[in-house]
């Protein structure tokens, strides 16, 4: 039997996910226990995840954001999951670089050397530290891995650069799929675009929305910048969602949804696209951060990045082609469900795994 532990960021842990998640307080398309990783179980794997503290008082809580500020990483959450990570864990599996820099600190401390680490990073390589010391504090923590994943092909290449002496894999991100709403043909319906993201263009997305006044632009985000960038246009709204119920009533009034992003490498937008799959809303998302590593032409429609007119273009294009918009869904939804999703996501863990032990 391997034991595999996933360490993921407070919040995030096996009890405290999967209470919100069966109270619909986790808005999207979302698994029972965070990120789908629960799938790698077998008769041959037994996955546990790791655990939040039932509910950080002040002191607690500070002492762990003052160690994220010195560190650049949440140390204190691996900390407090070190005991069940030292009870016979072969492999830790993570999901970005916080966890992976906490868990290899972890291992050094306490000389973990017999467990290996498969080590994801979302933001590492578009945040990589300009201070130097910090720099060589992560290369130390991070020559150690024994592979690194990225979620996007750019940052995979790059890291392969940069840590020449690891093992770098490109694994695509999925979500669930095991249900998905099927294409309704919409004569009216709204424009709506959701996330939080930090590479959000909604400076885009509002030149967009500035040529067409007759059009209502709604956004399911807390956003501070789009939020202010709403309230100068009468055109976009703020739709306040705060249940899985809302988020799916939501999507069911949506005629179009688009992803408009900034450019970055690590693959921004990519689960927001992947949910409008699942939903049956047809997408429109901007070509950068590696987006066509997993999508094609026939399953989304891709526009340059800061342009309002391509982006007003293809809004029009798609509103005025019903029949489009139904193959694109279709030909997203045959392809999540065989090729990108949770379980073809987790697949790829379980096969590093079984190579590392």
């Amino acid at each position: 039997m391997i034991n595999v532990f996933v360490q993921l960021s407070y919040g995030y842990g096996a009890r405290n996910w999967n209470e919100k998640f069966r109270n619909g307080k986790i808005l999207g398309t979302n698994e029972p226990y965070a990120y789908g990783y629960y799938r790698g179980a077998s008769d041959n794997i037994k996955v546990t995840y790791s655990e939040d503290i039932a509910k950080e008082n002040l002191f607690e809580k500070s002492v762990r954001y003052i160690a994220r500020l010195i560190l650049g990483f949440d140390f204190i959450q691996v900390w407090r999951n070190r005991k069940q990570i030292t009870s016979g864990t072969d492999v830790v599996w993570t999901y970005n670089e916080s966890q992976t820099l906490g868990v290899m600190l972890l291992k050094k401390l306490l000389h973990l050397n017999r467990i290996k680490v498969i080590g994801q990073s979302v933001w590492l390589i578009d945040k990589w530290p300009h201070n130097r010391l910090r720099q060589k504090f992560y290369r130390w923590l991070l020559k150690d891995v024994d592979v690194l994943t990225f979620n996007s092909k750019i940052n995979s290449d790059i890291a392969r650069r940069m840590f020449p002496g690891n093992r770098v894999e490109f694994t695509k991100f999925g979500i669930r799929c095991d249900e998905m709403v099927p294409y309704v043909a919409k004569d009216v319906g709204n424009i709506i675009a959701v996330g939080n993201d930090r590479s959000r263009d909604w400076t885009t997305l509002a030149g967009c929305a500035s040529q067409m006044m007759n059009t209502k632009f709604l956004l399911a985000t807390q956003n501070a910048s789009a939020i202010a960038i709403a309230s100068k246009h009468v055109n976009m709204e703020i739709a306040g969602l705060k249940t899985n119920d809302d988020m799916a009533a939501f999507y069911a009034k949506a005629i179009l949804i688009i992803v408009p992003l900034k450019r970055n490498n690590y693959v921004s937008g990519l689960t927001v696209v992947e949910e409008a799959g699942v939903m049956g809303v047809p997408c429109i998302v901007t070509d950068t951060g590696g987006l066509r590593d997993y999508f094609a032409d026939d399953m989304v429609y891709f526009v340059p990045p800061d342009d309002p007119e391509a982006l007003t273009k293809a809004v029009q294009d798609l509103l005025q082609d019903k029949e489009r918009r139904g193959k694109m869904v279709k030909n997203m939804q045959d392809y999540m469900r065989s090729s990108l999703n949770s379980e073809t996501y987790v697949d790829e863990y379980v096969r590093i795994t079984h190579q590392l032990v």
